[in-house]
């Protein structure tokens, strides 16, 4: 997961600080999520069940130990990724009401 790796990189620009990081590491989510589903059934399900996955086994890992930290850049990190699939499994599905 390069993704929780990536997100806490960030810029000054203009005395602001920009999280390149946590753009870089979610917006492949949707184009994998999309490719997913055109190469197997479901696929943008298994995707985002898999990545929620390893993020929880993120957090069961001991004290001291992390990649996503409990602060605002690591939330947003976890809720938009999640979003975004949650997003594209919503899109693709195949149940029609």
């Amino acid at each position: 997961m390069l993704g929780a790796v990536v997100h806490r990189h960030d810029a000054d620009v203009l005395g602001l600080d920009v999280p390149w990081g946590l753009l870089v590491a979610v917006a492949p989510l949707v184009p994998l999520g999309l490719v997913a589903d055109r190469t197997v059934s479901l696929g943008s399900a298994s995707l985002m069940i898999g990545w929620g996955l390893v993020l929880v086994m993120q957090g069961s890992t001991g004290r001291g130990q992390y990649l996503i930290a409990d602060d605002a850049v690591g939330w947003t990190f976890t809720l938009l990724g999640l979003a975004l699939l949650v997003a594209v499994v919503l899109r693709n599905s195949r149940l029609r009401r």
